[in-house]
């Protein structure tokens, strides 16, 4: 059963709730200290609805850094107290510093927790959204996020290894999201190629199509250059040239018109090979 109730919570409260606790997202120390200054001021308001939220355990749900705040600002404060909750509320909680994916995944003790919920964002992204590049899926939920994560934890954390050794072998031209992304949409079409497509791309050894190396230098290239090719491009050239790979096609030059161009789908191995010029 959950209970409610109005408590004072002193500094020594404070700490005695959050020795309590077994695990929760990093601390903002901005949003702490942002805390404690109203707190010390007298300005922060304590008869909203936002509550102090305990699990059944005695993790802390949600406040752990109004608590920490009464702690630096050494002023007792009143919160509506609520304990007795269910842990499983934790990753679709509103809270006032908002809870993000790696919050979620690390309280849930998942291996490359800051990784993974980014990759699952961008892959969704690249599975959903067909029409320029249009981002309509950045705002993947945190519940969606370990819903699709727990369908297939080996696969997407085999993603995240594959991703960090990418990434180092790459010198960072690529984010982690994209290339774990990119990776993840291109094993659904065709795991053999995937792996080949993104190991060649991001390490140079061993490339077998000529257009890869077109794509590695627009992304050098754009890595040094002070004005940033926009995404929808970027992931355009990428698709664009697995699908000449795929199709063991050729390539002279590596462009995309944002403007005319309809945004390329990836596609699989096709029977008859075809030459792209």
């Amino acid at each position: 059963m959950i209970e409610f109730s109005l408590e004072l919570i002193t500094p020594a409260t404070a700490d005695r709730y959050l020795q309590a606790n077994v695990a929760n997202r990093l601390i903002r120390n901005t949003r702490v200290e942002k805390y404690a200054n109203d707190m010390k001021s007298g300005s922060w308001k304590s008869g909203t609805a936002e509550m102090i939220k305990i699990s059944k355990t005695g993790v802390i749900l949600d406040g752990q850094h109004r608590l920490l705040a009464v702690i630096v600002s050494n002023t007792p404060t009143w919160f509506h107290i609520a304990k007795g909750l269910d842990e499983n509320v934790f990753d679709v909680l509103d809270t006032g510093a908002a809870r993000n994916g790696s919050d979620t995944f690390r309280v849930k003790g998942i291996k490359y927790e800051t990784i993974i919920p980014a990759v699952i964002t961008k892959f969704f992204f690249l599975r959903y959204a067909k029409k320029k590049g249009e981002d309509n899926h950045s705002k993947v939920t945190n519940a969606k996020l370990l819903e699709t994560y727990y369908e297939n934890q080996r696969f997407w954390q085999d993603v995240a290894q594959k991703t960090l050794s990418w990434y180092q072998a790459f010198a960072k031209i690529m984010t982690p999201s994209l290339i774990g992304g990119m990776y993840a949409h291109l094993h659904l079409i065709n795991e053999n190629y995937a792996v080949r497509f993104m190991t060649q791309l991001t390490t140079g050894i061993g490339i077998e199509n000529d257009v890869i190396t077109l794509l590695r230098n627009k992304l050098i290239q754009d890595k040094i250059s002070p004005r940033k090719m926009p995404q929808s491009l970027k992931i355009a050239l990428i698709i664009k040239a697995w699908n000449v790979f795929v199709n063991k096609g050729s390539l002279k030059i590596l462009k995309f018109d944002t403007m005319r161009d309809d945004f390329p789908i990836a596609e699989d191995v096709k029977a008859k090979q075809t030459q792209l010029i």
